[in-house]
C-alpha cells in the first residue's frame, strides 16, 4: 500500500514540478540567449579582443548597475512628483531631480572613463549607440516574430469572437 501511495505521489507530483518550472527556466534561457545575443552584437560592433573583453564585461556591467539604480531613483522622484499636492512639495521634488539627472551625467561618464582605460576612448564613446542599436535590432526582430506568426501585423488583427458581415 505504502508503494503505490508513493508511487501515485510521484505519478501526479513530478508532472506538477515540470510544468511549475517551465516558464520560469524558459524565460531563463530567452535570458541568457538575449544575453548571448548582446555580447556577440558588442563584441562585434566594438571589435573586442578576447582580452578586452575579459576587462569590459564586468566593468561594464558594474556601471549598467550603477546606471540601472540611477534611473530607478530618478523615476521614484518622478513618480513623487506626479502625486505631489502642493507647489512647495513640487518644487522640492523638482530640485532633488535636478540634482539627480546631473549625477547622471557624472555618473556616465565615469562609466566611459573606467571603460576607455582598456578599450580607448573611440569605442568606449559610442557604447550608448550600440545599446541602442541593438535594442532597436530585438524590437524588430520581436515585432517582426509577431506579425509573421499569424501573418498579419498587430494592427490588422481582429478580435476574437463572432464574425461580423
Amino acid at each position: 500500500m505504502h508503494s503505490s501511495l508513493s508511487f501515485l505521489t510521484l505519478f501526479f507530483m513530478v508532472p506538477m514540478l515540470a510544468i511549475a518550472q517551465t516558464p520560469q527556466s524558459q524565460k531563463e534561457l530567452r535570458e541568457d540567449r538575449l544575453q548571448a545575443l548582446r555580447v556577440a552584437y558588442f563584441v562585434e560592433e566594438l571589435s573586442l579582443t578576447p582580452e578586452e573583453s575579459l576587462l569590459f564585461w564586468p566593468a561594464w556591467n558594474d556601471e549598467e548597475e550603477k546606471l540601472k539604480a540611477h534611473g530607478d531613483a530618478v523615476r521614484a522622484i518622478e513618480t513623487q512628483l506626479k502625486s505631489s499636492e502642493s507647489d512647495a512639495e513640487a518644487a522640492e521634488l523638482i530640485q532633488e531631480l535636478k540634482q539627480l539627472q546631473l549625477a547622471g551625467l557624472d555618473l556616465r561618464h565615469e562609466a566611459i572613463d573606467r571603460i576607455a582605460a582598456f578599450i580607448g576612448y573611440r569605442r568606449a564613446g559610442i557604447i550608448k549607440q550600440v545599446e541602442r542599436e541593438f535594442r532597436t535590432r530585438v524590437m524588430k526582430r520581436r515585432m517582426k516574430g509577431s506579425e509573421s506568426s499569424n501573418g498579419k501585423r498587430p494592427s490588422d488583427r481582429r478580435p476574437h469572437g463572432p464574425q461580423h458581415y
